[in-house]
């Protein structure tokens, strides 16, 4: 097996990456575009819907407004009855759901190829003609508040990261989360909710993009009876500040109930640019990988299994966003590890690492890593799609996509230093430390 993998790898290597098929576009009238990459492999299509709309356009008080409304999408419109949409998609045979983040909300379904025209026509549907109740909302954005209670309040280490990116933006909405603030939750209405959804659910605003056994003109004939009939309207300016220089490093502590303490570090980096940074963006995607892809990453080898810092330890870098983004590390400390010597051997690894090239074989490594995700990828519609729709809502442009992997071949061990010298600097950071509460 190890024979099997490790050829496997020497072959990525040395043969060119597959090229994935061609996409083929249409912008309509009102702004709407569509985005098609035919695979006729088998006889299934994905279909997403992209919205340029995430929590970044939410208005101050108002967080949270974003994800609630990707929850008011399933409580029908004037032809589709609440939850009968989802059930449609199930009873063809498909499944449904929906994501929202910063820069963009999505929805989704899985379906067999010779339906896609019936689903196109139930989300134009429901996108022109939803229905928004009160007492819908009501029921949702208590099942939010508490999705919010479990996955965040009731978590130590999912609150001490949500107060450290807020700490560590001052303007960049990186700094506020997905699913808003209580205090904002608590204080939304249907109003607010109707507000969103006049002005972000517009026709300029939307991306489709179909990946399957489909054909690129009958999808253009579709799309145009359906979201190329929406109202034309004009779109917001999105909100994407530029983020101030930090003056020098920040620190925060977090007292809760949690079992053991956990040291973390943020550091704001930039996404890639086509055309601009593209070895700078991906030195710092091959860094991190170095730091924390897998067990023979050096933070796990070094921090971990050698020095015995943290039980536990990593980093996380997306190239893929809007304006920045918050590069991040951490360490999860055990009985008798202490804050205070993970953080000293995470930075004389970082800042060894800005002053002495990474070793070739780490980062031709690191290269085939990045390279095999890539490639298996490909083997998902669902993937392929989101890349597609991702790439293309947050600026980046889809047609860029091939462009990620040849940045990532380019870059030499001298990139890695200069990135790791520029950006990953002790005075740019934000440290923020999780403490167990003390019982009295």
């Amino acid at each position: 097996m190890t024979k099997l993998l490790l050829t496997f790898f020497l072959l990525i290597s040395f043969m060119p990456v597959l090229q994935a098929a061609e996409l083929q576009e249409s912008i309509y009238k009102n702004g709407v575009k569509l985005i098609v990459e035919e695979d006729h492999s088998a006889p299934v299509a994905m279909v997403q819907i992209w919205l340029r709309v995430g929590g970044r356009d939410e208005l101050p008080g108002k967080t949270g407004l974003a994800h609630v409304f990707e929850h008011m999408m399933f409580k029908g419109s004037d032809k589709l009855a609440p939850g009968e949409y989802s059930k449609r998609i199930s009873a063809m045979g498909g499944n449904d759901n929906a994501f929202t983040s910063t820069d963009f909300t999505a929805y989704f379904e899985t379906v067999p190829a010779k339906r896609v025209d019936e689903v196109l026509a139930m989300e134009a549907e429901r996108f022109a003609r939803l229905k928004l109740r009160d007492e819908d909302f009501q029921k949702e954005i208590r099942v939010i508040m508490e999705e919010r209670r479990m996955r965040t309040e009731d978590d130590p280490n999912s609150r001490m990261f949500e107060e450290l990116s807020a700490a560590s933006l001052r303007l960049h909405p990186y700094r506020n989360p997905v699913i808003g603030w209580m205090q904002d939750l608590e204080k939304l209405t249907i109003e607010d909710v109707k507000a969103f959804y006049k002005k972000h659910y517009v026709a300029g605003n939307v991306v489709v993009v179909v990946v399957g056994d489909v054909d690129f003109d009958q999808m253009k004939k579709v799309v145009g009876k359906t979201f190329g009939r929406l109202k034309a309207a004009p779109v917001p300016a999105r909100f994407n500040p530029l983020e101030p220089k930090p003056f020098g490093p920040k620190r925060i502590e977090v007292t809760l109930p949690a079992q053991l303490p956990m040291l973390a570090v943020t550091v704001p980096v930039p996404v890639w640019k086509p055309g601009e940074n593209d070895r700078e963006a991906a030195a710092l995607a091959l860094a991190t990988q170095i730091l924390a892809g897998g067990r023979a990453a050096r933070m796990q080898r070094e921090l971990v299994d050698e020095q015995r810092r943290a039980f536990a330890a990593g980093a996380g870098y997306d190239a893929h966003g809007m304006g920045l983004d918050l590069w991040y590390a951490y360490g999860m400390l055990g009985p008798g590890q202490t804050p205070e010597a993970f953080e000293k051997s995470l930075w004389q690894l970082l800042d060894g690492m800005a002053v002495k090239p990474v070793d070739e074989k780490q980062l031709n490594a690191a290269k085939r890593n990045i390279i095999a995700a890539s490639v298996f990828s490909q083997d998902s519609l669902y993937l392929r799609a989101k890349e597609i729709g991702r790439m293309e809502v947050v600026g980046i442009g889809a047609n860029n996509r091939d462009r990620w992997i040849d940045a990532i071949k380019a870059v030499t061990a001298e990139d890695i230093k200069m990135v790791m010298g520029r950006w990953l600097k002790q005075e740019r950071s934000t440290t923020g430390t999780l403490l167990p509460e003390v019982k009295s």
